[in-house]
């Protein structure tokens, strides 16, 4: 028999789960919360109360230009001091920063602790390609962003990917000219698994926007990110140019 929600190790578990959702998908509102776990909106609102009060979530503040009309609806973020305490690989990282800084000093040394954390993205997400390929599968750019987006979450970055379409002007002077889509997307991660090291140390950062701009094959953008404050990791990925139906 299922033990009803207000027990609390059941409470607990619901509530791990919507925590790890708002870490991935944030901003995110109780109702879509609600569909996704297939709770009453009344429950949720319920624990995103309790979250909130605990300071593990936080509202997310919508930008003045973005809003539309009408009061929007509530959305969530994972606090700042929820970030905090997620699980982050800080032991290996000093261990790292000392040898590098040991053998190099200064600037020099933080780029190159950078670069060494993550040389092995470009090779894992290559076997992850080759591995799908060999299955018969066309990797487009797109899957490889989301084989990208799948590694790093394995990494602790609690990453998304969301597309994007952007119109463009249609081509030449005449009217009849078919409409174009810039499709893009936006790489997310809601949790950085360095984010105090990062707060001080942007290398880090620009050495992750580098790699990504290797492994997509075209520049990228770094947007937003956790240490400078933001609710995630925002990385613009231009994809292709197509023409809308």
């Amino acid at each position: 028999m299922t033990a009803p929600e207000s027990e609390p190790g059941v409470a607990q578990t619901t509530r791990d789960r919507l925590v790890e959702a708002i870490s991935t998908h944030g901003p995110i509102t109780a109702r879509q919360l609600a569909e996704r776990f297939g709770l009453t909106s009344a429950a949720v609102r319920r624990h995103l109360a309790a979250l909130e009060a605990e300071d593990v979530i936080a509202e997310h503040e919508v930008p003045v230009a973005h809003r539309g009309r009408g009061r929007p609806s509530k959305s969530f973020v994972l606090s700042h001091s929820a970030h905090e305490g997620l699980p982050g690989g800080y032991d290996e990282l000093a261990v790292m920063a000392v040898d590098e800084l040991a053998r190099l000093g200064g600037d020099e040394a933080i780029t190159a602790l950078a670069e060494r954390r993550i040389a092995d993205w470009e090779s894992r997400l290559a076997q992850h390609v080759a591995e799908r390929e060999e299955g018969g599968e066309s990797v487009t750019v797109a899957r490889r962003l989301e084989l990208l987006a799948e590694m790093l979450t394995e990494r602790g970055y609690a990453t998304t990917v969301r597309p994007l379409h952007v119109p463009l002007p249609a081509a030449g002077a005449h009217s009849g000219s078919n409409p174009r889509t810039l499709v893009t997307a936006q790489l997310c991660h809601g949790h950085c698994p360095v984010l105090d090291v990062a707060a001080d140390h942007p290398e880090l950062c620009e050495a992750e926007t580098r790699v990504i701009s290797r492994i997509i094959g075209a520049p990228v953008q770094r947007l937003a990110t956790l240490a400078q404050g933001a609710h995630a990791c925002t990385t613009h990925i231009p994809l292709t140019e197509g023409r809308t139906p």
